[in-house]
């Protein structure tokens, strides 16, 4: 029993949880303010009733003796309507709906369509006309409402990452690494956190086949008790650029051509050969298993970045983290992933989803490689983010393991309005001087204000479900308050919000003069090619052909002669033999002898219209 802001008492009808006592009702306590009353999302804000309950709920339970059942009939209201007793998530429990959904009343039950106002419907086929063949009325507030809606249900979509899926799990760990962090998450052996994942392809957008070579994302949300975690992975273990400033032009070169519209994989080609340190990923990514992954479900993952982990004796570690299918790691070749496309551009989505119904959950295992803080500062590439650490220097260690278990049941809702940043971190998981993650933490939140507002922290899909966020922040589009309660700044002779210094990191050393530095250590040698050639190296033969084969076919279409010749030196300078190979089924393409249906089909079209005159093509 808790009391109004009226000082009546409300009593929790209908949502006892299973086996639970009927709860007793308590003394009515008078109180000098409005007692604080749990709304959408299971914040605290104040507030009072609706004035029409105000006036009449005392009356109708003082005089009648209405249990509140009976008093939200006699008021027509939904149960529990204007009363304190309830958060959104106990109505999501008893009711199965999506949290912040309130519960269902008689008009609701009988699955009437409402306004956004909750106002019911009539009908919904015809507009208000001046008769049969009359204008429309403007006083069709159905129709005007259903219009202005319609013009608004899209937000802008990501810049990168932008055609994806995704689903819920949990996160277990299996090996205790407290040595290393004290993140709350980490700290017990059989210890789990639900989260959230979104799989995606990088540069393909909304509409495109799934199955198109991409680099892929793997990104997740841990809700932790100590607030949310991001970790955002992609299916190479390195990025195609470490600076952050290189970003923007990576972005552009990878995407659609501005002139045309049209995809342009000259552009491509021309910017890897003129930034060779992104020739490890694009290895990588002309692999079957990488480039075009058989499944979601069948591709390992990696932070990329170097980030930090702090002990509870306030050490830090640099690691890496890594994220290994247990259901192994397949693709398609060019000529399969091609047909798939044709047949299911939403092949990769509609798997995973599948799978998750079928109770065939996917798995990961978390595995971390962890350098100490002193030889990271003297390694020459520890926050350069174009180059792995070599697993004989630092192993990987079992942390724990990954289970995609639930499909989301809102797309727009929990998928398309998930927002994932670098810069979520939670005690004991922290940066580095990596020059790219360094860029990343300004440019993820501010790309998600753009896309759906100032305060989308505060989705459902974002806020923290370990704990509840507690600070002075104030107002913004579609603001809803977590914090009302007076003073609302800090340093207050009032009490209020206070922090602790158990939260602060360790420093960690920054040296040198400001200046710009193409590579991370000043007058060094930069070594471009020894980690590729070693990726080449231990490739299985089959995967060197059908690398070999993927390259061709895209060079093939690669307009500008130039560009294919300087990338053939950058692979000479990994591998003479590689050069040779790429260049060998290149002419071989030429002359027309290693071609698919498809592509000759494809090829025959194009040259018969680009001949073709006016008066044939009418």
């Amino acid at each position: 029993m808790q009391q109004s802001p009226t000082g009546v008492q409300q009593q929790q009808v209908g949502l006892q949880q299973p086996n639970q006592p009927q709860l007793q009702q308590q003394p009515q306590q008078l109180q000098q303010q409005p007692q604080l009353q749990q709304q959408q999302y299971g914040k605290q804000t104040s507030g009072l009733q609706p004035s029409g309950i105000q006036s009449t709920q005392p009356k109708l339970q003082q005089e009648q003796g209405l249990e509140s059942s009976q008093l939200s009939q006699q008021l027509k209201c939904p149960l529990g309507y204007g009363s304190d007793s309830f958060t959104s998530k106990e109505v999501s429990k008893q009711f199965g709906k999506i949290p912040g959904v309130i519960e269902q009343n008689e008009i609701n039950r009988q699955n009437i369509i409402t306004r956004q106002t909750g106002c019911p419907i009539g009908h919904v086929k015809d507009s208000l006309t001046s008769g049969s063949q009359g204008p429309l009325c403007v006083q069709d507030l159905d129709l005007l409402e259903k219009l202005q809606h319609f013009n608004t249900e899209k937000i802008p979509p990501r810049n990168v990452h932008a055609l994806g899926t995704g689903a819920y799990g949990t996160f277990t760990v299996t090996n205790d690494i407290s040595k290393y962090t004290c993140a709350d998450l980490f700290n017990q052996v059989g210890k789990s956190t639900q989260f959230i994942t979104r799989f995606s392809g990088i540069f393909t957008e909304v509409g495109d086949p799934e199955t198109t070579r991409d680099p892929r994302g793997f990104a997740i949300k841990f809700y932790t008790k100590e607030g949310n975690w991001d970790l955002l992975g992609i299916n190479t273990p390195v990025f195609a650029v470490r600076d952050a400033k290189a970003g923007p032009d990576q972005v552009h070169a990878f995407k659609r051509d501005p002139r045309t519209g049209c995809w342009n994989i000259t552009q491509t080609w021309d910017y890897v050969a003129n930034h060779p340190e992104g020739l490890h990923q694009m290895a990588m990514l002309f692999t079957d298993r990488t480039g075009t992954p058989l499944s979601y479900r069948t591709m390992n993952a990696y932070g990329c970045h170097t980030f930090s982990l702090v002990n509870s004796a306030k050490e830090r570690f640099w690691v890496k983290f890594h994220l290994v299918s247990q259901q192994g790691a397949f693709g398609f070749n060019q000529h399969e992933a091609k047909l798939v496309a044709g047949e299911d551009p939403n092949f990769l989505s509609r798997d995973l989803y599948q799978s998750i119904e079928k109770q065939n959950f996917p798995r990961w295992k978390m595995m971390i490689q962890v350098m100490p803080e002193e030889e990271g500062y003297k390694h020459p590439w520890t926050f350069d983010a174009t180059k792995v650490w070599k697993h004989a220097d630092y192993p990987l260690i079992e942390v724990g393991t990954l289970e995609v278990n639930r499909n989301v049941v809102d797309y727009f809702t929990e998928v398309e309005q998930v927002a994932f940043s670098p810069a979520t971190v939670v005690p004991g998981i922290g940066l580095s001087p990596d020059k790219l993650l360094q860029g990343r933490l300004l440019i993820y939140d501010y790309t998600q204000i753009h896309r759906i507002g100032p305060n989308f922290k505060q989705l459902y899909v974002n806020r923290p479900h370990g704990i509840e966020p507690m600070n002075n922040y104030l107002g913004g589009n579609m603001y809803i308050p977590i914090n009302d309660s007076f003073p609302h700044y800090t340093g207050s002779a009032f009490g209020g919000l206070k922090p602790n210094a158990k939260y602060i990191d360790p420093p960690f050393k920054v040296t040198g003069n400001c200046g710009l530095y193409e590579v991370p250590n000043e007058g060094s040698f930069e070594d471009l090619y020894s980690q590729v050639a070693d990726f080449w190296k231990i490739l299985p033969e089959k995967d060197k052909n059908n690398l070999c084969d993927n390259i061709a076919a895209s060079f093939f279409r690669v307009t500008e002669q130039r560009v294919i010749d300087k990338m053939l030196q950058h692979f000479a300078q990994c591998d003479q033999q590689w050069a040779q190979i790429i260049q060998t089924k290149l002419k071989e393409r030429r002359e027309g002898k290693w071609m698919s249906e498809s592509e000759k089909v494809c090829m025959n079209y194009a040259q018969q219209l680009l001949t073709m005159t006016r008066r044939e093509a009418l």
